[in-house]
């Protein structure tokens, strides 16, 4: 069991659980999210929203609420987990002298 967040794109996923509070489990319930629905990810952008095939609709899921949602692979097996580089290395810390923000301030 894995959240939604974590698999890859264009595999069959059984939904397992919800996890969270009554607000998230009425709001992915109402999306047609239940326990035992089958689903694929369509389009897994690193960031943004991902696109569900959840029967014959297309959801977009926004990140906050894949976290909540745990699914395993239909056929059973253990497959690779998505992974996203979001360039983290191109931000500077603001205590780095060459960072806008960062160094000394002359005022």
């Amino acid at each position: 069991m894995m959240p939604l967040s974590l698999a890859p794109e264009g595999q069959l996923l059984k939904l397992i659980s919800i996890q969270g509070g009554l607000g998230v489990q009425r709001r992915l319930t109402a999306l047609g999210l239940t326990p035992g629905t089958e689903v694929t990810i369509v389009t897994h952008n690193c960031g943004g929203p991902i696109i569900l095939a959840v029967k014959d609709s297309r959801l977009a899921i926004g990140r906050g609420l894949l976290h909540h949602i745990q699914v395993e692979p239909q056929d059973g097996a253990v497959h690779e987990t998505a992974s996203c580089d979001f360039g983290f290395a191109r931000f500077r810390h603001a205590s780095d002298p060459h960072h806008r923000r960062g160094g000394h301030h002359h005022w």
